[in-house]
């Protein structure tokens, strides 16, 4: 089986890339913000406010140099301790559906991943995972888990899709990102191998 780093550094290759300069992009900012301030870049799907976090330093203090110098491993151990360790993904059992929910967290932030898997479960949604969430997480079958995942995941997505028309431009990498995890593909089959 897929070990979570191993899984963090195939999610970065296979859908975050090399260093992004999109101007468009909030999360090339320090400030969050597209256009405000200086463009700093995220390279590895790793943002300067991600950075900074990891370091223990201000995000304005982060270079668009560091930025284009970060390797896979920080970027691997970034996704390890604020997107896996750090929002307690580590309660829940390892698996496809985790891993999922995982990579969701790495692109709308690990609060929204669990507000959404709360509210899939029947748990108060809170944003912090716990025992409870846990509990009601382990009693789904896997591939259940996975197409209700999908289904939560596609509505975000059309959510923001529906605040911001402009990131219309977004919706078939979304899908298509959200459809490579569900049951019956390679990645299933190859995540358990």
């Amino acid at each position: 089986m897929m070990t979570v780093n191993e899984f963090i550094a195939d999610y970065i290759r296979r859908w975050e890339g090399g260093l992004s300069l999109h101007r468009e992009d909030a999360g090339n900012y320090a400030s969050g913000k597209a256009g405000v301030g200086p463009l700093i870049g995220s390279k590895h799907g790793v943002t300067p406010g991600a950075l900074a976090a990891y370091r223990g330093v201000a995000a304005t203090s982060i270079t668009a140099k560091e930025m284009a110098d970060l390797t896979m491993d920080e970027a691997v151990a970034i996704g390890r301790k604020h997107y896996y360790d750090g929002p307690r993904f580590n309660l829940l059992p390892w698996n496809r559906v985790t891993a999922s929910i995982v990579d969701f967290g790495w692109g709308a932030g690990p609060v929204q991943a669990i507000k959404l898997l709360q509210r899939l479960v029947g748990v108060a949604d809170d944003g912090k995972l716990g025992p409870n969430t846990a509990r009601a997480y382990a009693t789904w079958l896997e591939a259940r888990q996975a197409e209700d995942w999908a289904a939560v995941r596609l509505a975000f997505y059309d959510l923001i899709i529906k605040r911001t028309p402009a990131n219309a431009k977004f919706r078939n990498g979304w899908r298509n990102r959200t459809d490579y995890f569900k049951p019956g593909g390679e990645w299933w089959a190859g995540f358990a191998a």
